[in-house]
């Protein structure tokens, strides 16, 4: 007998669209993710599981009709955020897609696509040895059985996970028949299902286990005991409207639609191949032997509607020796623009050895000079990178490469063009910045990865120890990529008017950063074992605290059992869900509750005590490199979207300054040598300057210019004093008002920051755009140009992209506020750190940036002349209308 496969092809599409990026488009402007993820998941599917001439295949739109659903309750899916016009726009393409594609296509009326699936499946399902339900939507598990399936795509759009009955019950915890029950209890929150109050999944599948269905659940009410019992008997109407909801329709008309030798798989239809290069599907195009029904060029074109290569076929690579380089060398003098990547033995640039260097001077060539284990690999490779300090050198990630080479005494200090960079300046909230992402996303190139490489023995050995022939072709391919996405990224840079930033800024800082990480941090580890013996101690404490308020021992590092104690013991509403539809016991979910019962408060003083614990005191000591004796931090310049540095491993922008026990920790980082000394020097309210350039608000200009107190000045403002009555209190109040607007917060916002009604924060808010009344101006004109352009941008033209952030309406707004501010503090750190590298006194070095400030370690003799440095390099970093201030200080260890 023959299979059926039923696609939810309203899901897949919806999924599509999200999981590919809308960069997606033709050259005249039409988006294609959702197109190109149908057919990329449809082609899978024909391709790998149905049989052409036997099988049958359904794909199931919904339409945009009522059903009974929204007439069993008004909100039903209501919550869902409105349909992204450019997803509608690709509607009717993926119906053509679908039906080129030789796949039949059903919609109807009054039904959505599940209970048109559930209603062929019960209708149909004997005809066919096996169907197969191609979805990820958790409803339709209540329809597996017998000879029913589910292939559900859970990584991407083509990588689909099967579900029998026994994998759908590990999954969900209950059968597929007692899945309409399941969600009858907890609840739905991505369709509005209300479910019982009170009951997330782990109650609902306690009871599911005990019970049969709902009916039998309501029918022996009186065995349950507790609040649980009281939660049901109080929501029992809403439990069944629940179920009703959830559960799939088997009456649609479907004989009056399609017959069954329709759903039969044929192949593709003849016109495939002209629709597929109408939409520039060109990469499909290549993989499918489909005629070609007429004479036109299928070259795909850029948006800027300038001619563009085919960059997704593979290149072909070459190997050199150690015992010919001296032929490389003479052949990398014909070339200006070379692409370098090291392959080492190691992540941690002192630990590395080198295995090799791979090259490339032209797209889809690729060259490895194999040197592991060779006598002479480091001088061979002083002698390549001294000749690649006079070309222009390209990569991706090159401070990794420039900090193992510098560990090794050899400097490569002219770097061109970076891949990772620059696709970072051109969608910086993608997050996705590592070779395999960038190259599927811009060159339609799988590579080869290093896993693929390494096989079942990543843990235990390096490149260095595999076959020869694998290692050269996996470099030389790495660097063959390099090249062909700086030809793909370089003229995006400059379409967007980023070359100059990344040029001037976002490079130069990748030689600051491979400084400062090569340098690295010393910490007083006999300092950080004396809080941990405290630390531990106060858990212990806060541990048997929390046991005589509840009763009983409980781990609070569990969220399952937090969740138990608060929402069911306890009975607290929670505050938000999780996907998963549990409430969440996170820090703002836990902080929203404090006011409601004792145990809030030492479960959040436990947290932060664990954490700073785990995190740091613990953690650290473990990262002390052997040979220096110092924790080397990465600095990430593409880890957030507003330009802003990051770091990782350890996070140390991350500490609670502010508190005490960071300060503890802060005071672990000392000077390693007992005649140095750690300088920090910080920007004084940089964000509000910048704020005072940008709305060019005299009152803030005057203020910033005559050294007054802004603060100050604007509670007086908002408490309608004079400045010289302005107390503590009032001036911290003032504080808050200055950085929440400077982040585009809402009077809600403003109220949940000072814990004030949200009537006070209004007025607050009034009061404050009375007196700078530019900022009112600048804010409202921020959000018309950016509706407007499609991006906001930095003083030095960082942009970010509105179309590449998906959240609400007024965390857009706080976005396009705040980033220029933001944005351009951190663009002016940034020049400063490239003038403190190339002007501090030798024995001075940087070894830290967090925020507005930076850490340098020095001799005790030269903190006076590396005083004026500092203050000249931050200060005159760049000319505002007000001028820049830095406090510094001295110490032996880091203070604030």
């Amino acid at each position: 007998m023959a299979n059926l496969y039923l696609i939810d092809g309203s899901g897949i599409a919806y999924r599509a669209f999200f999981a590919l990026g809308d960069w997606m488009s033709t050259s005249d402007g039409l988006p294609t993710n959702a197109i190109y993820g149908v057919a990329r998941m449809l082609l899978k599917l024909l391709k790998e599981y149905v049989k052409k001439g036997e099988d049958s295949i359904i794909f199931v739109m919904d339409k945009k009709t009522t059903t009974y659903r929204n007439e069993l309750l008004k909100t039903y899916k209501a919550q869902r955020p409105e349909t992204p016009e450019k997803y509608i726009q690709q509607i009717p393409y993926i119906y053509e897609m679908v039906e080129k594609l030789g796949v039949k296509l059903v919609a109807m009326d009054n039904y959505e696509a599940d209970d048109v699936i559930a209603t062929i499946v019960s209708k149909k399902k004997r005809n066919y040895e096996k169907v197969y339900i191609i979805t990820s939507d958790k409803d339709m598990m209540q329809l597996v059985k017998d000879n029913v399936y589910i292939l559900r795509p859970e990584k991407g759009i083509t990588e689909m996970v099967f579900y029998d009955a026994h994998q759908v019950e590990k999954k969900m915890g209950v059968p597929p028949e007692q899945i309409a029950d399941l969600l009858a209890l907890m609840g739905d929150s991505s369709d509005n299902i209300p479910g019982v109050k009170g009951i997330g999944i782990k109650t609902a599948q306690k009871l599911l286990q005990d019970y049969k269905d709902l009916d039998d659940l309501y029918q022996h009410l009186d065995e349950i005991k507790g609040s649980t019992k009281n939660k049901l008997k109080n929501e029992k109407e809403t439990a069944y409207l629940s179920k009703k909801l959830v559960q799939l329709l088997v009456d649609a008309p479907i004989d009056e639609i399609f017959e069954d030798k329709e759903i039969i798989y044929q192949g593709f239809k003849d016109d495939l191949r002209d629709f597929l290069k109408k939409l520039e599907f060109n990469s499909i195009l290549k993989e499918l032997d489909v005629p070609d029904t007429s004479s036109n060029s299928s070259k795909m074109v850029m948006k800027t509607k300038t001619e563009k290569k085919d960059y997704s076929s593979k290149g072909k690579y070459y190997e050199y020796n150690a015992h010919d380089y001296k032929k490389l060398l003479k052949t990398l003098k014909k070339y200006e623009i070379i692409s370098f990547d090291l392959e080492t033995s190691s992540l941690d640039p002192y630990q590395a050895d080198i295995v090799g260097i791979a090259l490339s001077w032209n797209p889809f060539e690729g060259y490895f000079l194999y040197l592991y284990k060779e006598k002479d690999r480091w001088e061979i490779t002083k002698e390549i990178v001294n000749l690649l300090n006079n070309k222009k050198v390209i990569g991706q990630n090159l401070k990794y490469d420039i900090t193992v080479l510098k560990v090794n005494g050899i400097e490569l200090n002219k770097v061109y063009f970076d891949s990772m960079i620059a696709a970072y300046l051109l969608n910086p909230d993608s997050r996705r910045f590592n070779m395999d992402d960038l190259a599927k996303e811009y060159l339609d190139y799988k590579t080869t990865k290093y896993k693929e490489v390494m096989g079942k023995d990543i843990k235990l050995l390096t490149l260095g120890d595999i076959d020869k022939k694998k290692v050269v072709e996996y470099a030389a391919e790495d660097a063959d990529i390099a090249y062909r996405l700086f030809e793909v990224l370089m003229p995006k840079l400059e379409e967007f008017e980023l070359n100059e930033l990344f040029e001037k800024i976002e490079v130069s800082t990748i030689n600051v950063l491979s400084e400062m990480e090569m340098n690295g941090v010393y910490f007083d580890l006999k300092e950080l074992k004396k809080l941990e013996e405290e630390y531990d101690k106060k858990l212990n404490s806060l541990m048997n605290e929390m046991k005589k308020i509840v009763g009983y021992d409980f781990n609070p590092n569990s969220p399952k059992q937090v969740r138990e104690l608060l929402f069911e013991n306890l009975g607290l509403k929670g505050k938000r869900k999780t996907k998963s539809g549990s409430y969440s016991t996170d820090a703002d979910s836990l902080e929203a509750l404090r006011d409601e019962h004792p145990i809030i408060e030492k479960l959040l003083e436990y947290r932060k005590y664990q954490k700073l614990l785990s995190t740091y005191i613990i953690a650290i000591p473990k990262l002390v490199n052997k040979k220096t004796g110092r924790v080397h931090t990465s600095f990430n310049q593409t880890g957030t979207a507003t330009g802003r540095l990051s770091s990782s491993d350890p996070n140390l922008q991350n500490l609670p300054i502010r508190e005490e026990d960071g300060e503890r920790i802060r005071s672990a980082v000392k000077a390693q040598r007992d005649d140095y000394v750690l300088l920090s020097a910080d920007y004084s309210q940089i964000e509000l300057r910048v704020l005072a350039h940008l709305t060019n608000d005299e009152t803030l200009i005057n203020a910033f210019n005559k050294g007054e107190d802004i603060h100050a000045l604007t509670a007086a403002a908002i408490f309608g004093v004079k400045i010289e009555d302005v107390d503590y209190n009032m001036r911290r109040v003032g504080k808050v008002v200055n950085f929440s607007l400077v982040y585009g917060s809402s009077p809600y916002g403003l109220a949940e920051n000072l814990k004030i009604p949200v009537e006070d924060a209004k007025d607050f808010m009034n009061r404050y755009f009375k007196t700078y009344q530019k900022v009112k101006e600048y804010q409202e004109s921020s959000l018309k140009v950016a509706t407007q352009k499609g991006y906001v941008e930095t003083i030095f033209g960082r942009k970010r992209f509105l179309k590449n952030i998906t959240t609400g309406k007024s965390e857009l707004k706080r976005i396009v506020i705040n980033t220029p501010i933001q944005g351009s503090a951190a663009d002016i750190m940034k020049l400063a750190m490239i003038n403190l590298y190339k002007k501090l006194p030798k024995e001075a070095k940087l070894i830290l940036q967090v925020h507005d400030e930076v850490v340098i370690e020095l001799p005790k003799e030269i903190v006076e002349e590396t005083k004026k440095t500092v203050q000249d390099c931050m200060e005159n970093a760049v000319k505002l209308k007000i001028p820049l201030k830095v406090d510094i200080s001295v110490g032996k260890n880091w203070q604030k």
